[in-house]
C-alpha cells in the first residue's frame, strides 16, 4: 500500500528527492499522465514478471515519468525483493550509484 503515501509526496515534493523506487505500488491510476510528466525525479520502476496485477498496472501509469528506468525481475512476484533479493539489490544499488 506504499503508493498511497509515496505517490502524493512524489507529485507534490519530488524536487526534494534524489530518486524514487516504486515497487508495484497501488494507486497509480489516480493520477494523470500530465501529472506524472511534471515529475523530474529519477525513478527506478521495479516489479516481478509474476506480478500479474499491480506490476503491469503500475507500469502503465509510471511510464509517463520522464526520467524512469524499468527493471522486471524474472521469476518474481509482487514482493520481488523477497523472491529475487540478489537481482533486486543489484538493480537498486546500480540505480542508487547513478544518482547525484
Amino acid at each position: 500500500m506504499s503508493g498511497r503515501f509515496a505517490l502524493p509526496f512524489l507529485l507534490a515534493h519530488g524536487e526534494q528527492l534524489a530518486g524514487f523506487v516504486p515497487i508495484a505500488p497501488v494507486g497509480t491510476r489516480e493520477y494523470s499522465a500530465v501529472q506524472y510528466q511534471q515529475v523530474q525525479t529519477p525513478t527506478l520502476i521495479l516489479y516481478g514478471d509474476r506480478d500479474t496485477g499491480l506490476g503491469q498496472q503500475a507500469l502503465q501509469s509510471l511510464r509517463h515519468l520522464p526520467k524512469h528506468r524499468v527493471v522486471v525481475l524474472s521469476g518474481a512476484g509482487h514482493a520481488c525483493y523477497v523472491d529475487k533479493p540478489e537481482d533486486f539489490h543489484r538493480a537498486l544499488l546500480g540505480f542508487l550509484g547513478q544518482l547525484q
